[in-house]
């Protein structure tokens, strides 16, 4: 099947901070954004109705493939002394009453400093992918990436036919395990029910292109190819 697609530079001018799910009593973060959270910009840009997320998030999840990189290395993570709010219980507020105080815990915050990311995007639906590069051309919505606060920059580098052939530099996350490379546990999609398999081992190089042992399909967004992950 022809595949279409398009690269989006992303760019956090302050902070941002891509929350792990499995951390509790701190807030640790992923080195790059997942693709949930992509997704939610994407849903931001289009300017979906909240009466309609559930419904075009789960559009756009089924026709989406995906791959992305550090534009540059983002260094080790900072972190910061962060209050986060308690959830407050029905027994904390009058009846017919708003609560009047919100319990809060000191946490140890992580957070990356200007990162920037390369995303690839492709799907089978060329009106798909059209109508993604108009919303990331003029976003219905201000656009941010991780935390509501953390503003990004997008630039739609190219839009396009995505070519399929094999080779051995990647520019892109590999799933698996790969000499020299960080392994991370990266969400790809939103599940419903109680489904508690976990997120696929992925590898992300230190430096790109990464050479492959041996030729791999490809996918290739002009010279730049990728595997293509499934959510």
């Amino acid at each position: 099947m022809t595949k279409y697609g398009l690269t989006v530079d992303l760019e956090s001018p302050y902070f941002a901070c891509f929350r792990q799910v499995v951390a509790t009593s701190v807030v640790l973060t992923y080195p790059v954004p997942p693709f949930t959270t992509i997704l939610g910009m994407l849903l931001n840009a289009l300017g979906v109705h909240h009466a309609h997320y559930e419904t075009e998030r789960q559009r756009l999840q089924e026709a989406l493939r995906f791959n992305l990189r550090p534009l540059e290395s983002p260094g080790r993570p900072q972190r910061e002394l962060a209050k986060l709010l308690k959830l407050v219980g029905e027994g904390r507020k009058e009846e017919g009453k708003r609560p009047v105080d919100f319990p809060s815990s000191p946490v140890r915050k992580s957070f990356l400093v200007r990162p920037a990311y390369r995303v690839y995007l492709a799907s089978g639906s060329q009106t798909i992918v059209q109508e993604l590069g108009e919303a990331l051309r003029r976003p219905a919505r201000p656009l941010y990436l991780g935390g509501s606060d953390d503003m990004v920059i997008v630039n739609l580098r190219w839009i396009g036919e995505v070519k399929q052939a094999e080779g051995r530099e990647v520019w892109g996350l590999l799933p698996g395990i790969y000499e020299g490379c960080e392994l991370i546990r990266l969400p790809l999609a939103f599940r419903s029910g109680r489904d508690l398999a976990p997120p696929p081992l992925l590898a992300l190089p230190r430096r790109f292109p990464f050479q492959l042992p041996e030729p791999q399909p490809l996918a290739f967004f002009e010279s730049e190819g990728v595997i293509l992950l499934p959510v």
